[in-house]
């Protein structure tokens, strides 16, 4: 389902300002909802309230949401994808509760900017960008969050989303909303901006770490990559770790990698020592082949559009200052 724009982009959704809303609600909140509303309209956040307050926004009824809240798993359609050689599961909220999870992603993206290290769930940033931020380095160190949405507690999003501004009542109801089984949903449209919102207290630890030791940081999703262009300094991995030892975020012990010269340094599978991002060797090969079959009509149409998506990254890159 392709929600119509405009109602995407109007902080009240059925309705266009906040006028209209205060009247559709009427008597069903009191003065002191409506200047909560009004306060949170100000910050660019939407007017989220109480649960009869987004069921007027959405013309639902107020049941709705309660079961939403109370009975989730009724409202999403779970199953396993190939990750690696495990799987990975997916819960997909179905069309009602996704179309007020799509909404929300919308608005927290806009009122809520990270830090500028992080390049995960951000408009307008990317991978490459952040691969980039790593050229000319001498070491690489990353490390990888297991179970980043699964393991992000709904408690602490209802906190974070206070901390941007939400009242308690309201905070609690829009976590209750992007949570399944006590986490964020993997799956949900809500769960990567509210990832990094939840995540922020941990960024701000990393810009210190990285601060104190004169090196480069990035975070995607829930990959941090660390690199230098001096000696690497001996406790910087103790450092990183300690930040993990509490909270509810853990490591992925066989994604920890440090890589040195003369090995390859890769950030997001692109090379980052020397002047400029490049791709891998192989991965050059793979385009070749691919242009070579295209020129000579040999890319069936079924694996076309997947071919052009290959080509199109490597301008990506190249426009970054890679290599294709």
């Amino acid at each position: 389902m392709r929600l119509p724009q405009p109602l995407l982009d109007s902080q009240y959704f059925l309705f266009s300002s906040f006028a209209e809303l205060s009247k559709a609600l009427g008597e069903a909140a009191h003065p002191g909802e409506l200047a909560e509303a009004e306060r949170l309209v100000l910050r660019g956040l939407p007017p989220v309230t109480s649960r009869m307050a987004l069921a007027t926004m959405f013309g639902i009824n107020p049941g709705l949401i309660w079961s939403f809240e109370n009975r989730p798993r009724q409202h999403y359609r779970s199953f396993s994808i190939p990750k690696g050689r495990t799987t990975r599961q997916i819960d997909a909220p179905r069309v009602a509760l996704k179309l007020v999870q799509k909404w929300l992603s919308v608005h927290l993206s806009r009122a809520f900017q990270p830090a500028e290290h992080v390049y995960g769930f951000v408009s307008n940033r990317s991978h490459v960008q952040a691969a980039a931020r790593h050229v000319g380095a001498r070491w690489v160190f990353s490390v990888d969050i297991q179970d980043f949405f699964p393991s992000t507690p709904v408690d602490l999003v209802a906190e974070s989303l206070q901390t941007i501004g939400f009242g308690h009542e309201g905070a609690r109801l829009l976590s209750r909303l992007a949570c399944l089984r006590g986490a964020l949903a993997q799956g949900a449209p809500s769960s990567p901006v509210l990832s990094n919102i939840c995540f922020q207290h941990v960024d701000e630890q990393l810009i210190l770490i990285a601060s104190r030791y004169g090196v480069r940081l990035t975070r995607y999703a829930d990959d941090i990559v660390i690199s230098g262009t001096d000696e690497l300094p001996p406790t910087l991995e103790n450092d990183v770790r300690a930040l993990f030892s509490q909270g509810p975020w853990r490591l992925a012990d066989q994604k920890t990698q440090i890589a040195q010269l003369p090995d390859r340094l890769k950030v997001h599978g692109l090379l980052v020592h020397g002047e400029k991002i490049r791709l891998t060797k192989g991965y050059r090969n793979r385009l070749r082949a691919y242009r070579h079959l295209i020129s000579r009509g040999g890319i069936q149409d079924a694996d076309l559009a997947k071919v052009k998506g290959h080509l199109n990254y490597a301008t990506s890159v190249d426009k970054e200052g890679g290599d294709a």
